[in-house]
């Protein structure tokens, strides 16, 4: 009798196997096909979205603003004797901007020609014979961009408006011909 008695203790404790639930399945299967059919309704009957059309001024308005605009910022002639010999060089200055800087730019080198021009004038004066030599200029546009960044400013980025120095004309002509 103990025999029998064992087996029948280990089934009263293993708790019974459950199945699957059924109704709980069936409720979220149920739930989310109708958020489908409410979902699809909706758009149904929403109508389709207007048509987009670009605005062609406003696009090329906004590419014309990055494109570079060219300036002309002195055409004068400077003088420079560090060489022993009086040079004079004739000289055409442009600087590079954005089109959407040019009205700001122009404003700036209206106010301050003057102060520009005798800057310029300086940088000349004090440049070495070796500097005005140079096959490409590049002491020479480097420091003339430095005043210009000066005199002129930077944009609403913190950017300066000047993205280049030009020297068009740059000839040289011996003024002391002793």
């Amino acid at each position: 009798m103990a025999e029998q008695s064992a087996p029948a203790s280990a089934a009263e404790a293993a708790p019974p196997k459950k199945g699957l639930p059924v109704k709980t399945l069936a409720i979220m299967v149920i739930a989310l096909v109708i958020e489908g059919v409410a979902i699809s309704a909706v758009f149904m009957f929403s109508g389709k979205p207007a048509a987009v059309k670009a605005d062609k001024i406003a696009t090329s308005e906004a590419a014309d603003g990055d494109k570079p605009v060219e300036k002309l910022v002195i055409a004068d002639k400077f003088q420079n004797n560090r060489s022993g010999k009086t040079f004079l060089y004739d000289t055409e200055i442009y600087m590079v901007v954005q089109k959407k800087d040019e009205d700001k730019v122009d404003a700036q080198l209206d106010a301050m020609s003057a102060q520009i021009a005798a800057d310029i004038a300086t940088i000349f004066r004090r440049a070495e014979p070796a500097q005005l030599l140079e096959p490409t200029l590049a002491t020479l546009t480097r420091q003339i961009k430095a005043v210009l960044d000066d005199r002129i400013g930077r944009d609403a980025e913190g950017k300066s408006m000047v993205q280049d120095v030009l020297m068009k004309k740059y000839t040289q002509f011996r003024v002391d011909a002793y």
